[in-house]
């Protein structure tokens, strides 16, 4: 397993984002940075997982982003519809 982040760490955040509000994958994806301000103990880290979150939540790898699975770069993704279009 290559992660970043542990799933605690992920875990508490979540639990700080659903107390702020952002308890949806579109209130996430719709988050600001004017937003972080309403989230409670917010660390310099959880920012980093905020925006690798997002990233997952629109690439719709949220299983890869919790297990620190190392997911398809943009690119990558690209070419493998390119493949399946063909």
């Amino acid at each position: 397993m290559n992660s970043k982040y542990n799933l605690n760490q992920i875990t508490k955040l979540l639990e700080k984002l659903f107390e702020a509000g952002f308890n949806t994958e579109k209130k996430i994806l719709m988050m600001k940075m004017e937003d972080l301000v309403r989230i409670k103990n917010l660390e310099s880290k959880d920012s980093l997982i905020i925006i690798d979150l997002k990233k997952a939540i629109k690439n719709k790898e949220i299983i890869a982003f919790l297990s620190g699975t190392k997911t398809k770069s943009d690119k990558q993704r690209k070419e493998d519809e390119v493949c399946w279009i063909k």
